[in-house]
């Protein structure tokens, strides 16, 4: 037997409180491809040709493939005088040259790109690797900003594919002066062979200068748009996969909100800067900005969480300005700003951040945590003088986050000295984040294994189970938190998931497997029995930013299910949730000490369950989730209800194996969500056999409605 659920309804194991639905948001960064083409749907980087950013790694390489932020071919090379990651197209001798001026850029420092062209050589150009979403659209709007000084040069611009056969072609005859140039480019069929040898680069987009006389020929600011953009600028994928698995909220912040200032993301796109991405490298066109999200959000239909960054260089007074471009009227200096950009409506943004993880020293502006916990009180008060009714969480820390603790090698007491010298006239709630990676030393993984006389397959579930060990950790920082005065302590977890550390030749728990998808569920448990203070969860997951990303690239994944069959019954609009607490009885397992983080922990469950019951007490769903990698359990649910009367339904997620990788695109293979019936035992028990690394949802239609009758 795995577990043993006995549900005797009783008013004192409901919970007073209701469960929050935004326990099902996404954290956002502004990075890379993410954004570029995963939120505003331009297809090309550099267009506007400036000398390309690339953050120094700690073993002392400046490779621009390297960052997360690249999207090319590891195999692309710079070119002399060429802004990366362009390609050359033609003879590279003497032939480029990137100088300061041209129409769009970093601000006092604006570059554009010039190709040399004449004595013999009347052809030459430049060519970027892209991917296109041509499963959905075969139509792009191309834009540039060109001219020549020859005066019979045009541009030929093109799309090719692997093959190198031209796939759409096109002209524009240049001028001596700097227009802006629009084409639209349509593929003459959908590409047959995406994704096969590379995640990215199926296509390149050529633009080709063609003389008749020597000519420089400049260009600046290129942009490739697919034709199906939503209002012209938003990817359609991302914005209907963000709706179907039921994004409630989303968080946008992160390492990049510390050096953001938001004045860089507001006005005409020509008039924004290009800023060098400090924390993760490349370049940020900040076309993404305030409205941009705020829209983004409205289309997707959830809740926007906004991230204020904490540093010298960003300072309360900024910050507070920012509230009131968002949420003041139109009479406010700011409100007046935002409408002479074209929103002449205050967005009502009732969610923000200060600070993110700033105790990091990797993080701009990071201090410790008295400097913080003072400082953090003028950010409040002056948020809060523009608009008292918003909330805002300030930057706390993991509570085993031993990696950045004031006192080494020890629990840190960031979270406590908040509490202390910030208190509950600033704290309207705690910004925590938990990424669960293990043992990140290939010789100490090799002894966890020799001195617990553990396999690989353990260890992987040791990381899938941490959930139980971090409800503990949530509970500990409530009560922590009541000793100041601050109860019930709101807590944002405001990026949380699994990244198993492994050996390349180990199993392993990642994105694309059912064992995954059981840490996303315990997870989401941990959230629903810890309701009365969990009140905003933000996974960090790409995966619905559609796009192509090198470093992380994959198709929607089986925790993306997960999370969505457990948002669905909070999407309804007839009835709220509360929590509602289980007798359980069960096989158990020990968890070891697992490198710094993980702390020895007695009786975890193999079988994981969260209860859930609706306003009316009419109905009940159980999330129940088998973590265990080996072995399937046998759920067994014994009722006070009549079990003859009470309407049931269950969705069944598994897989073959819990480690099988889900890799298809466009089906889904690798794990199964299957529709099934509970067993009917003696008396008024009722079982379903959970097979190895399996979640379900347990849905039951009571015939008691009131709540005298849940006795």
């Amino acid at each position: 037997m795995g577990i043993h659920i006995d549900i005797q309804s009783a008013p004192e194991k409901v919970s007073p409180w209701y469960i929050d639905k935004r326990i099902f948001g996404k954290f956002f960064e502004t990075n890379g491809r993410d954004t570029y083409p995963g939120i505003i749907d331009d297809c090309v980087a550099n267009g506007s040709f400036e000398h390309w950013f690339s953050k120094r790694k700690k073993d002392g390489t400046n490779l621009p493939w390297t960052m997360r932020t690249e999207i090319m071919y590891r195999d692309v090379e710079p070119t002399t005088g060429l802004a990366y990651p362009w390609e050359p197209v033609g003879d590279v001798t003497d032939a480029f040259e990137q100088l300061q001026g041209g129409v769009h850029g970093k601000q006092g420092w604006k570059t554009f790109q010039r190709i040399k062209l004449g004595e013999g050589t009347m052809s030459r150009g430049i060519a970027q690797r892209i991917t296109l979403a041509d499963e959905r659209t075969l139509t792009y709007r191309l834009q540039l900003y060109g001219r020549a000084t020859g005066s019979i040069t045009h541009l030929q611009v093109a799309i090719e594919d692997k093959t190198g056969e031209l796939r759409s072609d096109s002209r524009i005859q240049l001028t001596q002066e700097w227009n802006r140039y629009e084409v639209e480019l349509t593929l003459d069929r959908v590409s047959s062979s995406r994704y096969e040898a590379s995640p990215f680069g199926e296509y390149k987009l050529l633009i080709i200068a063609n003389t008749e006389e020597a000519s420089f020929v400049d260009l600046d600011w290129v942009m490739l748009m697919s034709g199906d953009a939503v209002e012209g600028l938003y990817n359609p994928t991302t914005i209907a996969l963000l709706k179907r698995y039921h994004v409630t909220s989303i968080r946008w912040g992160g390492n990049y909100a510390n050096e953001y200032n938001w004045k860089d993301g507001i006005g005409p796109w020509l008039h924004r800067p290009v800023r060098d991405n400090q924390n993760w490298g490349g370049l940020e066109p900040n076309y993404f900005g305030t409205n941009e999200f705020l829209r983004f959000c409205q289309l997707i239909e959830a809740e926007p969480f906004m991230n204020i960054g904490f540093s010298y260089d960003l300072p309360p007074e900024l910050a507070a300005e920012w509230v009131e471009y968002v949420n003041g009227d139109a009479s406010t200096p700011m409100g007046r700003l935002r409408a002479e950009h074209g929103y002449p409506e205050p967005w009502g943004v009732k969610l923000w951040q200060v600070g993110n993880e700033s105790y990091g020293d990797y993080q701009f502006g990071y201090t410790n945590s008295i400097d913080f916990a003072k400082r953090i009180q003028t950010y409040y008060t002056k948020m809060k003088e523009v608009d008292p009714s918003i909330t805002i969480i300030i930057a706390g820390q993991d509570p085993m986050y031993v990696d950045f603790s004031e006192i080494p090698g020890q629990p840190p007491i960031w979270n406590k000295r908040l509490f202390a010298l910030a208190g509950k006239d600033y704290v309207d709630g705690l910004d925590i984040h938990q990424y669960t990676r293990g043992i990140r030393d290939e010789g100490l993984r090799k002894d966890w294994l020799v001195s617990n006389e553990a396999d690989p397959s353990f260890y992987n579930q040791v990381l899938v189970v941490y959930p139980s060990q971090y409800e503990v950790l949530i509970q500990e920082l409530k009560e922590l938190a009541s000793g100041y005065g601050i109860e019930p302590l709101a807590l944002e977890i405001g990026e949380w998931n699994l990244e198993p550390e492994t050996d390349a030749n180990w199993p392993k728990a990642e994105y694309e497997t059912m064992a995954h998808a059981c840490y996303v569920a315990a997870m989401l448990n941990t959230f629903i029995r810890q309701g009365d203070s969990v009140k905003y969860a933000y996974q960090r997951d790409n995966t619905l930013y559609y796009r192509a990303y090198p470093v992380d690239m994959r198709p929607v994944n089986p925790g993306n299910d997960t999370s969505r069959f457990y948002a669905e019954p909070f999407m309804r609009t007839e009835t709220k949730w509360r929590s509602f607490e289980l007798q359980t009885e069960g096989t158990t397992f020990d968890i070891p000490q697992t490198w710094v983080r993980i702390r020895p922990m007695a009786g975890i469950a193999h079988v994981d369950a969260a209860a859930i019951l609706s306003e009316d007490n009419a109905e009940m769903i159980l999330f129940v989730v088998n973590r265990d990698l080996k072995k399937a359990h046998k759920v067994e649910l014994q009722g006070g209800w009549d079990g003859d009367n009470a309407n049931s339904s269950v969705l069944l997620q598994y897989s073959d194996s819990p480690f099988m990788r889900h890799t298809d695109w466009y089906e889904q293979r690798g794990y199964h969500l299957v529709e099934t019936q509970l067993i009917r035992e003696e008396g008024n028990t009722v079982s379903l056999l959970l097979p190895a690394g399996s979640v379900a949802r347990i849905t039951f239609r009571l015939a008691h409605k009131s709540e005298g009758d849940l006795k």
